[in-house]
């Protein structure tokens, strides 16, 4: 690849990455409203449609096409193109967290559990992807694991702590007197 593609696949990239922030960076204090996030994120995947021959960055595009329509709410879209992003990068934790997301909102809490349990088996040291399978575990109300999973996001960032009170997630267990018991102990 010359190096004039080299440089315009690079801008191309981080264009989509422009976008994406555009789009999330400010997503809890000032949403913006669907029609400039679709706006926005077609707009990213077209620049990540210009690429010609990604080579080596076809996951990491992939990703971010998935992040895209993930930011519009194309959720299927979504999941096809991290899917095919986790097909060619396994190891990539960020996409199996996205495909948890994904999965959550289309009710598909089992397909959700399992690519957390990919992220922790990728990193048993990740904070949010233990968080994250203890609400799916939650949701699908096994208490035992939800609260194994809990424990371990408490352990490697106390500041998951604070987030319990507040995730609808655990409302299915929250009442559980295991559940109780066992907050009680690891908290």
């Amino acid at each position: 690849m010359r190096t004039a593609e080299r440089i315009q696949q690079k801008q191309l990239i981080r264009t989509a990455e422009g976008y994406l922030d555009l789009i999330m960076a400010f997503d809890d204090c000032w949403p913006l409203d669907q029609q400039n996030r679709e706006r926005l994120a077609s707009q990213a995947i077209e620049s990540l449609d210009k690429i010609k021959s990604p080579l080596g960055h076809k996951p990491y595009i992939l990703f971010l096409k998935g992040q895209a329509a993930r930011t519009c709410g194309r959720i299927q879209q979504a999941v096809n193109y991290l899917q095919q992003s986790a097909q060619l990068d396994p190891e990539n934790i960020h996409t199996f967290l996205a495909l948890g997301w994904c999965y959550k909102r289309i009710d598909r809490t089992d397909l959700a559990i399992e690519a957390m349990e990919t992220a922790v088996q990728i990193d048993n040291e990740s904070a949010i992807a233990h968080y994250n399978l203890a609400c799916y575990w939650a949701l699908a109300q096994q208490v035992k694991l939800a609260v194994l999973h809990l424990s371990n996001a408490f352990d490697l960032n106390p500041v998951y702590r604070d987030f319990v009170e507040h995730e609808s997630d655990f409302d299915a267990i929250r009442n559980d007197p295991d559940f109780l018991a066992s907050l009680d102990m690891i908290v």
